[in-house]
């Protein structure tokens, strides 16, 4: 039996995404809980044989956290998931306007931005899964408020639950199944693929970022997100994940790769199915 890693306790979005993964393989497969991001990410290739952690929101972007970690790790990418993203703000207080303190995950926190907005004279406190701003708010006084997973509370659960107030009604947030080793999956017909690479900036110089788009777009290669992180090494130089259509066994991609890799280091994070919104 596999040992998977992820964000807990149970509830969140990651065991979520967890269970749903679990569904399609024919191996079982134990999910561990973790109480950070970065504790189940340092698990994977060690207590555990892989990892499901979020990696891109929405409308908040890339997680810097998961992107960091890929950096230093030696971890690949064997699938990914998209899950859609629904919150709710809970009370034992009643009315919302006699809320003074927030429980907020860090990551919801800029999904509803727009919510914590309308709180009035209201102290947030970032916590570290939603489940863990929800068991805050059962254990603690009537005047505290959290936002949870909708689908973690029902009406009557609390004597206040207001729905949906995450501020895109179509919000999701894309999970990465991670591994130690690196799954290279053959391509197979009628199966779109994605491709994720690291280029590292290790000889600076004039152009350097567009050398590598045009090796891309000369290609005709869809390039669907590209970020930008710091070295840590030197200020103003930035290593760049970019992720693109298509898999690394394509000629066109293997010819784009090997004329970047003349002047760059790149690091193939995996080539994996392509899932379409909230499949």
């Amino acid at each position: 039996m596999k040992k998977i890693a992820t964000l807990g306790p149970m509830g969140t979005f990651s065991d979520t995404a967890s269970q749903k993964y679990v569904t399609t393989q024919s191996i079982k497969h134990n999910i561990e809980y973790f109480d950070s991001i970065k504790l189940a990410l340092n698990a994977v290739g060690h207590t555990c044989d892989i990892g499901i952690l979020p990696v891109e929101n929405f409308s908040e972007g890339f997680i810097s956290l998961v992107l960091d970690h890929l950096l230093d790790a030696e971890l690949f990418i064997m699938a990914e998931i998209r899950l859609p993203i629904r919150f709710s703000f809970i009370s034992n207080c009643v009315n919302k306007e006699d809320i003074n303190h927030l429980f907020v995950q860090f990551v919801a926190k800029g999904q509803c931005s727009e919510f914590i907005g309308s709180l009035y004279n209201v102290d947030v406190e970032s916590t570290e899964s939603n489940i863990e701003s929800l068991v805050k708010v059962q254990q603690g006084p009537s005047n505290y408020g959290a936002i949870v997973p909708s689908n973690a509370v029902r009406a009557g659960d609390f004597p206040l639950v207001l729905e949906d107030i995450n501020d895109y009604k179509n919000n999701e947030t894309r999970f990465l199944v991670f591994a130690k080793e690196q799954a290279l999956f053959a391509k197979q017909h009628n199966t779109d693929y994605k491709t994720s690479i690291i280029v590292m900036d290790e000889n600076d110089h004039p152009g350097f970022l567009g050398e590598v788009l045009l090796s891309f777009s000369s290609r005709k290669i869809n390039l669907t997100s590209i970020m930008s992180r710091p070295t840590r090494q030197t200020f103003g130089k930035y290593h760049f994940f970019i992720d693109f259509d298509g898999h690394v066994q394509d000629e066109p991609i293997a010819l784009a790769l090997n004329e970047i890799k003349l002047n760059c280091k790149v690091k193939v994070l995996g080539s994996y199915p392509k899932l379409n919104a909230q499949s």
